[in-house]
């Protein structure tokens, strides 16, 4: 495979033969890194920053497939798959913790140097890359938007003029999974060539719906990309473009726990997960389609727990029907560089637009079956015939939002069922401007100017025929046959959400000494954020209170009003940096840092039943101060890297669910720890490669109120159920003294005991002073050994084994023990085989070899669900056999 990797972009591999490449070098060395972390093509040791970075090679080598195998082999690094579309990639306990369309991540996600705001990460499968490199700490000066907890920069693989080449491999593995990948690239004259490349993916799921009988959460995907490199002698001109496409049966979540409440008043215990279902009786669904409600129309006993059953394991579900995800994604990048006589001026520009669609059951069962009342067709025939005569229809999203209202409905099973669907559209485009000097002095700089600008539509549904039937029910009884009470489903509706986003940069670098240098780094940020949304179910008129009717079949925009609503941050950023070249071997280096990001919108609510709330919540900023040291020993066969850091933390932006709404808050927080990185070729045929990071992550004056125990666990004080609303609240009085007003039970009205005069709140607030964040263990390990060796008649071999380990973690800033996932590890093996005239190569591979369930993130619901918690885990054993074949 010569000529089948740029050899100057070839970071944190071996020298000795790299297992699929070359014949096996007399004497081991460490191949010179190669990163553009300061926008300068530098040696990853002489860079003064944590820096973590591999090519394919490195990455085959580590089996680093997709974005979230990089926790395995960085330190410091944690990724999680999010609840809805998106996903929390953390780097030192930062990283995105917020449900709502305005939110900027924490990690700023870089294809070709080119920001991207929807990037989609819990899709793509690396291919054709030159390189990933992970950038710890605040990137608060060269880096497209502020990133408070670092950046991950992925270039793709540039077309040359130099050689006709290519590479074809195909891939089989058990759950039937089938890969091809492979490009070509093309010289199309002096200066001008092109590259092509793809991935076509297959594969069953790792999980079997008991139900339908379907293997699900399986793969259907693509990707193309052409790239096209125009070079003379003193200007040359990158331009990328790439489209991604899935039509999947991909599940957001892999299961979902819960520790039965037999009260009713929670619907899952706050203490424990088990393979259990909430209480019914404390959804909302279900509440407004029961007896309770509706009397002799209800569908559901009020009171009955019968939530049926949940297979007890983690690889099966019992679901109505299979999940349903698409997603697409066109990425354009254009670099161009120009070289004068002391300076370069380089333009970066780039153009993302990506949707995605995600269905899926809310609550991972079948419902019993019901009759629908007779009394129904009785009194309203109009509503009987037209919705029920067949069972009891479940909405469809649809653009008025007047779901099965409106004659929108996506299917009619014979049990109450409930799913939940994530749409987003993105659209951006980004350019940067930048002048750096080349200098022999003493004084060199960097300047630039950024601009950016996102247009995104956002929706999240929450679809269950209970909103279905009370909503015909309540406008066949209350305002007259063949008439329906509008937003018959929840919906969290961001029509247009925009960011504009402006920045000016700049560094100076100094050499104080020969051997010591200064960095002084500045950033003008100004942030725009404009939001239109609103949210819908079951409206009333605003002016009025009385719900909202219409007729059956009229599917008529829906009355509710959007909340506008603008914001503009102007910050500064940068950093210093002095680092010392302690000889030719050693560089030390400490730094400041400033990092920030924007604030951003909570989802609308009403104020009334949410008096705790605001619209808003406020950036964050870091300070972070560094030091380190990266040393290349024993004649370049060791490289030993160790950082300390420490971050000072304002308003750090957090999320929970309050009641049926995310709500988003701002703690302050330290964090402080160590990492230490080490590669080591001790002979030709040995390579190993180790990291251990220890992590302290600390909320510091902070309370919040505890949706999964508004309570705090006090017994001086009364926890009610809404019964209308399905969300909880708590009355300051001990139960026996709630009990002897008799105000009725604790299944209540939360604003009817209010508007009695008693003392009624959100909850109670709990004193999270000390806690740990969440997503962040205090100590990871990563160990690597590869050996290599050469076969008769001149075959390579190289066989590699892989390590990691996390410590325990906690998934909510509360620290209870539910909220705690234990420490694990995995271990992950390949062999590869080489022939001699590297024409072909051949490789087995097997990840998560004792084929453990680990759980790697939690998400805990809104109490008008239950608070049912859907729970993340790592893919299952996976192996196969890989065959390529290289030409030039």
């Amino acid at each position: 495979m010569k000529g089948y990797f740029a050899p100057e972009k070839r970071p944190l591999v071996f020298a000795l033969a790299t297992c699929l490449i070359a014949p096996l070098p007399a004497v081991a060395q460490l191949e010179e890194v190669i990163v553009t972390a300061q926008k300068r093509s530098e040696s990853v040791q002489d860079v003064p920053i944590a820096i973590t970075a591999f090519d394919e090679d490195a990455m085959r080598e580590r089996q680093i497939v997709g974005f979230g195998d990089m926790r395995f082999t960085a330190p410091n690094v944690n990724y999680s798959k999010g609840n809805f579309t998106g996903n929390n990639f953390q780097i030192r306990g930062v990283g995105t913790n917020l449900v709502a369309a305005s939110a900027d991540s924490g990690v700023g996600i870089h294809v070709n140097e080119v920001p991207v705001f929807s990037p989609r990460l819990f899709e793509t499968e690396y291919y054709d890359v030159a390189q990933v490199a992970v950038l710890r700490g605040p990137q608060g000066t060269l880096y497209g938007r502020n990133s408070t907890g670092g950046a991950v920069n992925m270039i793709t693989r540039t077309a040359h003029a130099d050689d006709l080449e290519g590479n074809l491999e195909a891939q089989y593995g058990n759950y039937d999974h089938k890969k091809v990948v492979g490009f070509i690239n093309v010289p199309l004259g002096d200066q001008l060539g092109a590259r092509f490349a793809g991935l076509w993916l297959e594969r069953d799921g790792y999980t079997e719906n008991l139900y339908t009988g379907n293997d699900i959460d399986g793969r259907d995907q693509y990707s193309l990309r052409a790239s096209f490199n125009w070079s003379s002698e003193s200007t040359t001109a990158d331009l990328m473009i790439s489209y991604f496409d899935e039509d999947s049966t991909r599940s957001r979540s892999q299961k979902q726990m819960c520790g039965n409440d037999p009260t009713g008043l929670l619907g899952c215990s706050p203490d424990r997960l088990a393979f259990e279902k909430p209480n019914p009786s404390a959804q909302l669904s279900n509440i407004l389609a029961s007896d309770a409600l509706l009397g002799p129309l209800g569908l559901f006993e009020y009171g009955s727990n019968n939530p049926g059953e949940e297979p007890r394991d983690l690889r099966k579900v019992f679901a109505d029907f299979d999940p349903i995800y698409e997603a697409d994604e066109t990425l354009v990048t254009l670099d161009i560089q120009h070289e004068m006589e002391n300076h370069t001026l380089a333009l970066v520009a780039g153009y993302h637009e990506t949707s995605v669609l995600s269905r899926m059951d809310y609550t991972w069962n079948v419902g019993v079956p019901l009759e629908v009342p007779a009394l129904l067709q009785v009194l309203a025939p109009e509503t009987y015939a037209t919705l029920f005569s067949e069972g009891l229809p479940l909405s469809a999203p649809s653009a008025n939002a007047t779901g099965s209202v409106g004659g929108n409905i996506a299917y009619t099973p014979q049990g109450l069922e409930s799913f939940d669907q994530s749409d987003r559209e993105s659209e951006q485009s980004s350019i940067e401007l930048r002048l750096q000097s080349d200098y022999d002095g003493s004084f060199n700089f960097l300047v630039g100017a950024f601009y950016m600008e996102v247009d995104m539509q956002d929706d999240y549904w929450v679809i269950a025929n209970g909103f279905d039937y009370v909503a015909a029910v309540a406008g066949a009884v209350n305002f007259s046959d063949g008439f329906g009470w509008v937003g018959p489903q929840f919906n969290t509706d961001t029509e247009q959400f925009k960011i504009e986003s402006e920045a000016l940069f700049g560094e100076l670098y100094l050499d104080l000494t020969s051997d010591l240098k200064l960095t002084l780094g500045a950033r003008y940020n100004i942030d725009t954020k404009d939001i239109r949304d609103r949210q819908i179910l079951l409206n009333n008129d605003e002016a009025t209170g009385a719900p909202l009717f219409q007729a059956l079949g009229a599917d008529e925009p829906i009355p509710v009003a959007y909340r506008n609503d603008s914001n503009e941050w102007k910050e500064w950023t940068g950093r210093v940096v002095l680092d010392w070249a302690v000889n030719e071997d050693t560089l030390a280096y400490a730094s400041w840092s400033r990092g920030y990001k924007g604030g951003g919108f909570n989802p609308p609510f009403d104020p009334i039943d949410f008096p705790s709330q605001t619209a808003t919540f406020d950036p964050e900023f870091v300070d972070a101060w560094e030091a380190g040291v990266k040393n290349t020993l024993l004649d370049n066969t060791l490289q030993a890297n160790f950082s300390a850091f420490f971050y000072d933390y304002e308003g750090m932006q957090t999320s929970k669910i309050v009641n049926r709404t995310s709500f988003n808050e701002n703690t302050d927080a330290e964090i402080y720890g160590l990492e230490a990185e080490f590669l080591f070729a001790p002979s030709a045929s040995w390579q190993f490669n180790a990291n251990a990071s220890y992590l302290h992550t600390e909320v510091k004056d902070f309370a919040s109120i505890d949706s999964r125990d508004p309570t705090g666990g006090r017994d001086d004080v009364t926890l009610i159920k809404d019964d209308t609303q399905a969300t909880n609240c708590v009355v300051l009085l001990s139960p026996d003294q709630f009990a002897a007003l008799d105000v009725g039970g604790q299944f209540n009205s939360c604003r009817g005991l209010t508007d009695q005069g008693l003392p009624v709140t959100d909850g109670v607030l709990e004193d999270l002073d000390g806690n740990q964040l969440l997503n962040s263990p205090e100590w990871s390990l990563s160990l690597g050994a590869q050996y290599n060796a050469s076969l008769p008649g001149d075959y390579g071999l190289s066989l590699r084994v892989d390590y990691y380990w996390q410590d325990e973690m906690y998934t909510r800033l509360y620290n209870r023990d539910i909220d705690r996932i234990d420490a694990w590890d995995i271990w992950n093996a390949q062999a590869n085989l080489l022939s001699p005239d590297e024409s072909w190569y051949a490789r087995a591979y097997v990840k998560n070899i004792a084929d453990e369930d680990h759980f790697v993130g939690y998400y805990l619901s809104s109490p008008s669900s239950g608070l049912f918690t859907n729970v993340f885990t790592l893919e299952p054993r996976t192996y196969g056999l890989a065959i390529g074949y290289n030409f030039r």
